[in-house]
């Protein structure tokens, strides 16, 4: 089940998930994805730059989430409902998964940044463009 409106939960919860402080996303958006009353994954949009581009954090614990429906929601947010051109992801370099993962959505590698995490490791970053997203 889709949850709305619970911003803050969702954030806190993604941040526990990808071992981040939940405080850097705000100001943000989220949409949840719960079982039986839990959240199984969630994502967060911030660094929201109107008529532009807003960055997706995507964390979860099951793969069973990814549903076309879940998807199509989740695309239909910065795409159709705030008009945006792109979205963009940043990844761990060592994390294979996470990039398979954000490739087979249809994200586009597109750059490396060294030193990008507090622990000094490099990070990836994918985008994709509105007319490129399968989901909308």
């Amino acid at each position: 089940m889709l949850v709305y409106g619970q911003d803050e939960r969702v954030a806190k919860w993604v941040g526990e998930q990808l071992m981040r402080d939940a405080e850097a996303f705000i100001p943000c958006k989220a949409i949840g994805i719960e079982r039986d009353g839990d959240l199984i994954a969630g994502v967060v949009y911030n660094k929201y730059e109107p008529n532009l581009l807003i960055e997706m954090s995507i964390a979860s614990l099951d793969k069973r989430w990814a549903t076309r429906h879940n998807l199509k929601a989740l695309f239909r947010y910065p795409f159709i409902q705030l008009n945006l051109k792109r979205v963009q992801a940043l990844c761990s370099a060592n994390d294979k998964g996470v990039q398979m993962f954000l490739k087979r959505l249809g994200f586009i590698h597109e750059g490396v940044h060294p030193c990008a995490y507090h622990d000094g490791g490099t990070a990836y970053s994918f985008g994709m463009l509105k007319h490129q997203c399968r989901y909308i």
